[in-house]
């Protein structure tokens, strides 16, 4: 049996989204999951933060009230028919157990692919691993960014620069933390990275949480939920920041100064209809664009929609005509999709824990040119109210940058068996330098589980105009979730996938490569590449 660990952490640092997580005995069957989200409708938000990680956009009651709703139609609703489709199934390459920290959980997992190696990135750990799993450098985050408590890592490769990319949060101090690769092919912690830190106008004590990150072809975007300090009850509003990219793709022998970044926030973003928007995601973008991605989405707590949504909004960035060194923000535009709801927890094998599935906010968006469309797409997932509990919705976009958003396709990851969530969804978009390909099939990688089973990996693939794939199981968990944080188990919000640019041009199709994470008790990750 793994020890309990146990982590003191001081006051001001106690608020981070990464805990410390103590192995137990599975637990014996208990109260029911509304029953369970009625004792909890009046819990503080801070206390709802050191559990969750995250905060809930209009407030804990309303959160709870939401999930109590999508309890009680998973109890009248659960046990349907397994999905059956019948699209080209993916193929598993290169599947390893990736970053771990058990005085932490969740692990947040994420990664990117470039040419040469994969970097993952989890609360408080970063690795880089060669193209078979195999580790070159590891370190944990402290080391490589200098912030204080490190949390909601993420990481992009990038291909106009041919660099890497990092954001994380540092809690007390309410700055992002960033930096990028000196070259292509980074192999040391921390020498291989150039490291900075910026405000963006926040002040100890402030929450920008949920950061996410994407970028264009002259800008790193990051998007938050901002909240005047853990004891708010709302979020006042969702920002985008940008920071100035490094120009050229040339290696970088000597960091520049941090002065020489560009950076600054669009406060405030709105729906098309002037409501606030709800946890915007930019595009990590394969191809070379001016034009950087965020989208946000209809807010499904109380108020004003009060349970269910129906929008989706694009927020395009470019350079400024007056200045390209800085973005202009163009007018938001929504889309109409179908309607969707916040989905309750999970149940799992063995354990009366549930596992957290979210608010229905969306997770990960990837960008780039879809031959089939003859454009630039956006591909954007979520955890939503549906199959045996809980479905992931997914959306492929046509932004328009210039004319009006549409969608292209979508579709849901279901069963009426299994609990579905924790999506990572990437496009199979090939760029080198010189040139690129690929890009109309998707691959999604994702969580399941259910009263019968435990928490598993797994993915589904699209390839052109074909059907959605049926599942296929990536990797198990050994055991149920029985980590300090439950019950509901907090599980990643940062599902990795991002496209490959080392595929042969030539090849039928791309590659994608994934993170999500599974549990021997205790928070654990899990990498792989996909072939759709």
């Amino acid at each position: 049996m793994r020890r309990p660990v146990q982590l003191v952490l001081a006051a001001a640092v106690a608020a981070t989204a990464a805990f410390a997580t103590v192995a137990g005995a599975p637990a014996a069957a208990g109260p029911s999951a509304a029953d369970t989200y009625e004792r909890l409708l009046h819990q503080s938000g801070q206390a709802f933060f050191r559990q969750h990680g995250y905060l809930p956009v209009d407030g804990v009651e309303a959160f709870y009230r939401s999930k109590i709703a999508a309890a009680r139609w998973a109890e009248a609703h659960g046990g349907g028919p397994v999905a059956v489709t019948t699209g080209r199934t993916p193929a598993v390459g290169a599947s390893w157990d990736g970053q771990k920290d058990t005085n932490f959980t969740p692990p947040d997992a994420n990664g990117a692919i470039g040419p040469n190696s994969f970097i993952e990135t989890i609360n408080q750990q970063i690795g880089i691993y060669d193209r078979t799993g195999a580790v070159i450098a590891q370190a944990q985050l402290q080391q490589l960014t200098g912030a204080t408590v490190p949390t909601d890592p993420m990481i992009l490769w990038d291909p106009t620069t041919q660099r890497f990319y990092y954001n994380v949060l540092d809690i007390p101090s309410a700055r992002m933390f960033w930096g990028f690769s000196k070259d292509a092919n980074p192999t040391q912690i921390p020498t291989s990275f150039c490291n900075y830190s910026s405000q963006f106008g926040y002040v100890p004590g402030n929450v920008p949480d949920y950061p996410k990150l994407g970028q264009s072809k002259d800008f790193l975007l990051i998007g938050v939920n901002f909240y005047p300090s853990l004891t708010t009850m709302h979020a006042t509003q969702s920002d985008l920041l940008w920071i100035r990219k490094p120009q050229g793709s040339d290696p970088i022998l000597v960091c520049p100064p941090g002065a020489q970044f560009g950076h600054g926030k669009f406060a405030d973003l709105r729906m098309q209809d002037g409501s606030q928007a709800w946890t915007p995601v930019p595009a990590i973008e394969a191809d070379t664009s001016r034009f950087g991605v965020a989208i946000t989405m209809s807010d499904i707590e109380c108020p004003d929609i009060c349970g269910t949504g129906s929008q989706l909004t694009v927020h395009v960035v470019r350079p400024a005509p007056w200045n390209p060194a800085v973005p202009q923000l163009l007018s938001p535009h929504s889309i109409t999709v179908s309607t969707f709801e916040s989905p309750p927890d999970a149940p799992q094998q063995g354990s009366s824990n549930l596992l957290d599935t979210l608010d229905g906010r969306l997770t990960h968006a990837v960008a780039g040119f879809d031959p089939r469309v003859g454009a630039g797409t956006v591909w954007i997932g979520h955890t939503v109210l549906g199959g045996a509990g809980s479905e992931i919705r997914w959306y492929e976009i046509n932004p328009a940058p210039l004319s009006t958003p549409s969608i292209v396709q979508s579709g849901t990851v279901a069963d009426g068996s299994l609990y579905t969530f924790d999506a990572g969804v990437s496009n199979d978009r090939t760029c080198t330098v010189a040139a690129c390909a690929h890009g109309d099939s998707m691959v999604l990688g994702f969580t399941t589980s259910s009263p019968n089973d435990l928490a598993a990996v797994q993915m589904v693939s699209k390839t052109g105009a074909g059907a959605q794939s049926s599942f296929v199981l990536v990797f198990q968990s050994t055991t149920p979730d029985v980590d300090g944080s439950c019950s509901p188990c907090r599980w990643g919000d940062y599902g990795g996938a991002t496209p490959d640019p080392g595929v042969s041009l030539t090849a039928a199709h791309g590659e994608v490569w994934l993170s999500n994470q599974w549990t021997d008790g205790g928070p654990r990750s899990w990498n792989w590449e996909a072939m759709p």
